[in-house]
């Protein structure tokens, strides 16, 4: 069987790579008994490290198959089988009987519905809540954990929608961590990555780190353009490096960093079930549809049929086969995986470039068309895949305009109530039950003008906070991550105590619940 990587392919994925300014990638093929890797560009833009199979790089939210495979290894295990009948878990436990004390949700009846099915397939009711964790006292599991107690819930969404989100996959993680009575990293280590030999995957930086110094492997350098995708000026931007990230919180939602070598083997598990620890009844299992997403889902343009998902992947058809597939995206990286087990295949691919999963998948489907011997005139796909994505950056650019009117569309033209207090009486620390403290600060935008900051980018999804005074005591808020150059665009209030001073900020923090202002409180020293 020959490699699919092709001179021809070779120059559509160079291609790609430099129409999104994306530096380095790297390729897995596995198609029957046999498997090949190719690798592009540069992992390191300082030191112009070639990228390799061998090269490091964050696997992002493919992680979550990882914890769904080690969650149906424990079902399985003597450990839980060897209990009495009642005590044993299954995948419709709810995950309060795991972890009672720790697993608690704005609502009492919801807190007793959600079962480890219903937390694996991001049919929860519960929003992103992104910002809401990475500060002190909420970096770890259980500490995330015992944070959903004090987000609020969607208004409906329970079981009947697919709101991804990333905390309820936290909260599998350290249910399985109390269970087993050993980390996460232990587990996956011991139950999937040794079976399957895969020596070269980690659980988040210091783990990579290390092997860095001791193997002298290399771990690939994040990185964004720094003008927006499709913008008048985005000939004029450069790359910008992102500092390597650690983010233990995540755990089992995103936090494993591996290769294309290890990813085979990976692979390989998916489509031979029963060679490795993953028996058929637990991948039957992880792939049953629980969730199907809604008709203005991102991905729906680009594929056949209905999109579901199962236990940490989404499922649809292509051109007649079923499909399994993840996209996992962090600061400055990306990743995708696909398998279509009816003819033994399946594709990953790791991008040092920001936004990657959406910006070159279409290269996936162009090596699934090879494997299903589509002739090159039919092959559609890819095109379809960049469409859609140039199509996304565009509206995103737009909705930013739009945004601001849509956000505030009553302020009168002619007339602007000035702030209630000077803008430096609206500075120091606020505190939300869920969301922490954020501390104000007032910084100049040039010599006579200040603006507000809350600067973020301590917490796991590194962000910066921009406040623009509005109305009266309305705001608009630009959200930007890392150093990408896109913007959201939130609402914001301030709130004036009785002693005519700030006691209070509002912020709508969480897009699903554009009308809900996180309310965070003065706090006195």
């Amino acid at each position: 069987m020959a490699s699919p990587f092709t001179a021809t392919f070779d120059g559509t994925a160079k291609d790609a790579l430099e129409f999104w300014h994306i530096p380095g990638a790297s390729f897995a093929v596995l198609h029957g008994a046999n498997s090949w890797t190719r690798a592009y560009g540069n992992a390191d833009q300082e030191s112009k490290t070639p990228t390799t199979s061998e090269t490091l790089f964050y696997a992002a939210s493919t992680t979550k198959a990882h914890l769904c495979a080690a969650w149906g290894v424990y079902i399985d295990s003597d450990l839980n089988r060897g209990r009495p009948k009642k005590d044993q878990v299954e995948w419709s436990t709810p995950l309060v009987e795991i972890i009672r004390e720790d697993f608690v949700l704005a609502d009492c009846v919801r807190t007793a519905q959600v079962t480890l099915e219903d937390a694996l397939s991001h049919r929860t009711g519960l929003p992103s809540h992104e910002l809401s964790y990475g500060y002190d006292g909420v970096k770890e599991t259980k500490s995330v954990t015992r944070n959903l107690r004090n987000l609020p819930l969607s208004s409906s969404g329970f079981r009947t929608t697919l709101e991804y989100c990333n905390t309820p996959f936290i909260a599998a993680s350290h249910a399985l961590e109390v269970l087993t009575e050993r980390p996460m990293a232990a587990y996956l280590d011991e139950m999937l990555w040794k079976p399957l030999g895969m020596t070269q995957s980690f659980p988040g930086y210091p783990k990579a780190a290390e092997a860095v110094k001791d193997r002298g492997m290399t771990l690939a350098k994040g990185t964004v353009w720094s003008k927006a995708p499709g913008s008048k000026d985005e000939h004029e931007g450069h790359l910008v490096e992102e500092e390597h990230q650690d983010f233990p919180e995540i755990s089992g939602a995103g936090y494993v960093i591996s290769n294309a070598n290890d990813y085979i083997r990976w692979m390989r598990a998916w489509l031979e079930p029963g060679s490795g620890p993953l028996r058929p009844a637990l991948i039957k299992e992880v792939w049953t549809s629980r969730t199907i997403a809604p008709p203005d889902d991102a991905e729906i343009e680009c594929i056949d049929g209905v999109l579901a998902y199962g236990l940490g992947w989404y499922i649809n058809m292509y051109r007649g086969r079923i499909v399994y597939w993840h996209p996992g995206g962090l600061i400055g990286a990306g990743s995708y995986i696909m398998l279509c087990p009816d003819i033994h295949w399946g594709v990953t691919l790791f991008a040092n470039g920001e936004g990657a999963s959406l910006k070159i998948k279409g290269l996936a489907f162009e090596l699934l068309d090879v494997a299903l011997g589509i002739s090159e005139k039919d092959r559609t796909m890819r095109i379809r895949c960049q469409d859609r994505a140039v199509k996304i950056y565009a509206d995103s650019r737009e909705s930013q305009k739009r945004r601001r009117e849509e956000l505030c569309p009553d302020v009168p033209a002619d007339r602007k109530i000035p702030l209630a207090v000077p803008l430096s009486a609206y500075t120091g620390r606020f505190s939300h039950p869920g969301y922490g403290p954020l501390t104000f600060t007032a910084v100049h935008v040039t010599a006579d003008q200040k603006v507000l900051h809350v600067d973020l980018t301590s917490r796991t999804w590194r962000n910066l906070l921009i406040f623009e005074h509005a109305n009266a005591e309305h705001w608009l808020v630009e959200k930007q991550m890392g150093q990408s150059p896109l913007r959201t665009i939130l609402r914001a209030e301030s709130r004036i105590g009785v002693d005519g001073t700030v006691v209070a900020w509002g912020i709508a923090l969480e897009p699903s619940l554009p009308d809900t202002l996180m309310w965070f409180d003065k706090i006195r020293n």
